[in-house]
């Protein structure tokens, strides 16, 4: 009988929870829940954020997840509603801008909002974006606000390069993609419902996969849980882990078919050529244009022997008449002459992207640069 009565009260606990979390998924936390934001248009040759998301993203197996909240545009921004500013900044770029794993108070637009509460900071990155891109979207950006923008800031590395190749093309004036990638299939059904109606299941469970993962990543003892050292060729080129060569041919092209011969050089010179032509966009918006660069781990660790990515930045600058280039490669040089566990400071485990630190950083120069 005991027994009985405990299951009848389990059950009605489990019901009175759903209606809970029900009534909280309709009335109360309206935005959508996903471990990705994405969303594809144009039959899946473009791809974008999409509006009033609220995600968990995991993009890389080698860290943990981040949240991602996005706005009434798509565009990530801090998840809490603000009054709107008359001053505007726009920032420009792929997954370095997006802050790839890292929570939004992290990423150094996002610190540069909480020092600037006088301007409004809209960040359009999104990952694998490159500038065959950013030029459409600023374009739209401002159809749609009609707002002066006072500072546009672009970040350019080395993925740009290979984006601009295999990646991006315009088509009837639109940007698309060359191949077409889901990465996220658009839920239907059942489970769509699920996920739209029972928010505060999904939240729960997000959390604890979170710390299973991090609970399996304390007590696994195989190198995939250490920092591996930094691989790569003596040109610092396209250097840090499987990603083995800027200049040149790929030989072990099953390992990377994103670079093939001659396809570098061609990267570069397109790249160059939509940088020239967003610089043209923003002059027309009449704001301040910045381009900010940053080394990989392999940049830092082999030099630049062969390709000179701040010397392509300084002439690009020049070229496009920006007001100014903001250069981190000194100050992760110097971070990394002074200390021993620079990758760790600065990157993310096994990764490009950049830690609380690193972000912290290039906020810093942007601050002393452009402020």
């Amino acid at each position: 009988m005991k027994i009985k009565i405990v299951f009848i009260n389990f059950f009605l606990l489990i019901i009175f929870y759903l209606f809970v979390d029900l009534i909280f998924s309709n009335f109360i936390f309206k935005q959508s829940v996903d471990h990705k934001c994405y969303e594809h248009t144009d039959n899946g040759k473009f791809y974008k954020m999409r509006k009033n998301c609220f995600a968990n993203m995991r993009m890389i197996s080698s860290i943990d997840s981040f949240k991602v909240y996005t706005n009434n545009d798509g565009h990530r921004h801090s998840g809490k509603k603000k009054k709107t500013k008359s001053k505007n900044i726009v920032f420009l770029g792929d997954s370095q801008i997006f802050g790839v794993g890292s929570n939004w108070e992290d990423t150094f637009v996002g610190v540069l909002e909480e020092k600037f509460q006088s301007y409004n900071f809209y960040n359009l990155g999104v990952p694998s974006y490159s500038p065959t891109v950013y030029k459409y979207v600023l374009e739209k950006f401002y159809q749609n606000k009609k707002i002066y923008i006072e500072k546009v800031y672009v970040l350019i590395d080395l993925t740009d390069v290979g984006d601009e190749i295999r990646r991006w093309q315009i088509v009837n004036g639109k940007p698309n993609l060359k191949n077409k990638k889901v990465f996220a299939k658009e839920q239907t059904g059942f489970s769509k419902f699920k996920k739209d109606n029972f928010k505060g299941i999904y939240l729960i469970s997000s959390k604890v996969r979170s710390f299973f993962r991090k609970l399996k990543s304390k007590n696994q003892k195989d190198n995939k849980n250490e920092y591996r050292p930094v691989e790569g060729n003596p040109t610092g080129g396209y250097i840090y882990t499987d990603h083995k060569i800027l200049t040149g041919c790929n030989k072990d092209k099953k390992k990377n078919e994103w670079w093939e011969c001659g396809d570098v050089e061609k990267g570069l010179i397109k790249l160059e050529k939509k940088i020239i032509e967003l610089s043209k966009v923003v002059k027309n918006l009449n704001s301040e244009f910045y381009i900010i660069i940053m080394p990989w781990p392999g940049t830092l660790n082999f030099g630049q022997t062969v390709f000179n990515w701040e010397n392509y930045a300084k002439e690009l600058c020049v070229e496009t008449k920006c007001t100014k280039l903001i250069n981190l490669f000194p100050e992760f040089r110097d971070l990394k002459n002074e200390n021993e566990e620079w990758l760790k400071i600065i990157y993310l485990h096994n990764d490009i992207h950049l830690t609380k630190k690193g972000n912290s950083i290039i906020a810093e120069k942007i601050i002393s640069e452009s402020f």
